[in-house]
């Protein structure tokens, strides 16, 4: 079982090649090295307040893992990112860059989560047989 801060690790390491990925494919989207790296601190805590905040307030038997339930969620917190990061540092302009940025941090959150199924050692209410 992977300990809390290797699987954050590994998470952020995910999303900044996500990141780091879209801003060379698309000329629409800027992002300087040291903003980046605050992007993706400030992108994974956002999407984890987003998915609890979801989880709680729609109905148990709704199921937000899918497929547009994950696309909306990381759109909304790369746009709260975009939104937080300095524009000089961190910028996301025009449709289909945001379309394809999304898709992209998207497709690294579910690769990811596949790699690394099992919840961290440690952490708090998943019991050690629920892992």
């Amino acid at each position: 079982m992977r300990s809390l801060p290797l699987s954050l690790a590994l998470s952020a390491l995910a999303y900044g090649i996500a990141l780091g990925l879209a801003a060379w494919l698309f000329d629409s989207f800027q992002v300087e090295l040291g903003w980046l790296l605050a992007a993706v601190v400030i992108y994974m805590a956002l999407s984890v307040a987003l998915r609890r905040i979801v989880l709680k307030t729609v109905d148990r038997f709704v199921r937000g893992y899918t497929i547009v339930g994950g696309l909306v969620l990381t759109f909304v917190a790369l746009w709260l990112t975009d939104w937080l990061v300095p524009r000089n540092g961190f910028d996301i302009e025009g449709g289909w860059t945001w379309a394809g940025v999304t898709a992209l941090v998207w497709a690294a959150g579910v690769a990811y989560g596949e790699a690394d199924s099992t919840a961290p050692a440690g952490t708090p209410g998943v019991s050690p047989d629920g892992r």
